[in-house]
């Protein structure tokens, strides 16, 4: 490591700078509607006049702060603030509402820093080698990923699997919406010409876990949870850290899978969330719990979607393509700054590889320490009636809906979706296969389609014998096997029902 780069990264002006870059991140992390590239962009006009050593370090601060910071509203209020906080938002919401806000706060601020700092250290050390797995990727491989993801979380989401199944193909019937990928034709618009984009996740996402849940609550008790039967100690907070130790497998592998996903280029921080919680859920001894509160629910996603932040850099270090949006911004920031990204940085600018790698370590350090500071602040958000909650959080979700195109259309595709996910909800199909398949169903259409382009036909493809016909074969398996399990408990089901019917005639 060059005397030089440290000694300029951690100068108190550099420090100073990244100390605002986390905060600014963390807050548009943490408000649906805005998120990590708008922060990066906002940031960016401002680090023209820095050093090239200063601005990076900045924008990878605000990068940081921006990824981390979706966890707070996705378990305080079932509103992610990103779209890799979603799958936040399944176990982190019920363990704040049983009264545990500082645990779950803790658990996934802590699952945050370790994942960040897993991501950064693989890319000191294997950047150039990871970059070759990540150039043998084609469209069939990420078509594999996605489908893989999409039929594990439809398959082992708790109750009928079939509902799962049903609500992740809506979602991704939504989310063929707009302009085809390939042809570029607008289609299923309904002659309404603001749809030819496609519905807007953000509205998708304020929709589907936020204003869904104002529906549910209306009509039901808007008292405040009692403030005598809520965690806010750092007493309470510090025990996290003995209950981690039993999450080290949990955390390794998730941050491993993030780093994975992130280095695909094109695949974001919702997918390797999803995918580590849905991984998560196969190795614990009560899965069963998944859903209520459970601390792999949280452990898992968190870690994942803060380690796709150093996943993503090593494409634009090594090959020259942003592994995800928010890095196509601070790659722009290297250009603005006459550095070369691509193969001949690895040779040619070391020191600038080196700054990324010391940077992303002390923005994790920033974040953790800003994060562990506020929690007690964000927590008391727990208390506060539902009564004057909801009404606020149907201003955000107005606002956050607007400001996404300046719009009142997507005002009205927001109540509309509200209402489909409460109606969903209701009908005990669950939210998380319907966002995931919207999420993540453009993804699928576009890979498939490549693929067929490429390879002619899917059975060419397969027969390939690549890492895309494994994850294939495995989202093939994955609920076959389930299927196969829940047999038995089936027949016991019809055995018990039977048996009932027979009470019944005998008891007349």
């Amino acid at each position: 490591m060059d005397i030089g780069v440290i000694t300029e990264i951690l100068n108190l002006q550099v420090l100073l700078f990244m100390a605002g870059g986390v905060l600014i991140g963390i807050g548009f992390g943490s408000i649906p509607g805005l998120n990590t590239p708008m922060a990066l962009a906002v940031v960016l006009p401002l680090t023209y006049g820095m050093g090239t050593i200063a601005a990076i370090s900045t924008l990878l601060a605000v990068y940081c702060g921006g990824i981390s910071g979706g966890l707070i509203s996705a378990i305080l209020l079932r509103m992610p603030g990103t779209a890799a906080a979603v799958v936040t938002t399944f176990d982190g919401y019920p363990m704040a509402q049983k009264g545990q806000a500082m645990r779950a706060l803790g658990l996934g601020v802590i699952s945050s820093f370790v994942g960040g700092m897993f991501s950064a250290i693989i890319l000191m050390f294997l950047t150039p080698v990871l970059a070759d797995v990540a150039l043998g990727f084609g469209p069939w491989e990420f078509f594999g990923a996605t489908a893989l993801s999409l039929s594990m979380m439809s398959t082992l989401v708790r109750g009928d699997m079939v509902k799962g199944f049903i609500a992740c193909a809506l979602g991704m019937l939504i989310g063929t919406i707009g302009t085809d990928p390939i042809d570029g034709l607008v289609r299923f618009t309904f002659g309404q010409y603001q749809l030819a984009g496609g519905v807007k996740m953000v509205v998708m996402i304020i929709a589907t876990f936020a204003l869904s849940e104002v529906f549910s609550s209306t009509g039901k008790s808007l008292k405040p949870i009692e403030k005598s039967s809520v965690d806010l100690g750092y007493k309470d907070f510090f025990k996290v850290f003995k209950e981690l130790k039993g999450q080290v497998g949990n955390l390794l592998r998730s941050s491993a899978i993030g780093t994975a996903i992130g280095i695909l280029p094109g695949l974001a921080g919702s997918t390797a969330s999803l995918m580590a919680y849905s991984t998560a859920q196969k190795f614990v001894k009560d899965p069963e719990g998944f859903g209520e509160g459970h601390p792999s629910g949280i452990v898992a996603p968190e870690s994942a979607n803060n380690a796709v932040s150093g996943g993503a850099m090593i494409p634009m270090l090594a090959l020259g393509i942003p592994g995800s949006s928010p890095v196509a911004l601070i790659m722009g920031a290297f250009m603005v700054h006459g550095v070369q990204i691509g193969p001949l940085m690895l040779t040619q600018s070391p020191e600038m590889i080196q700054t990324i790698f010391l940077a992303l370590i002390v923005a994790n350090i920033l974040m953790l320490i800003f994060q562990t500071g506020l929690l007690r602040a964000y927590a008391r958000v727990i208390l506060v009636a539902k009564a004057i909650l909801l009404p606020i959080l149907v201003v955000f979700c107005v606002v956050g809906a607007f400001i996404s195109n300046n719009s009142m259309f997507d005002v009205g595709l927001l109540i509309g979706f509200g209402a489909v996910a409460y109606i969903l909800e209701r009908n005990k199909f669950h939210l998380a296969p319907y966002l995931m398949g919207f999420v993540l169903g453009g993804y699928v259409e576009l890979f498939y389609r490549r693929t067929v382009i490429y390879y002619e036909s899917l059975s060419n493809a397969y027969f390939q014998f690549s890492a895309g016909s494994v994850m294939m074969t495995i989202a093939v398996l994955v609920p076959a096997f389930s299927i196969v399990n829940r047999v038995p408990a089936v027949k016991r089901w019809k055995a018990e029902k039977k048996q009932q019917r027979v009470d019944r005639r005998v008891a007349k």
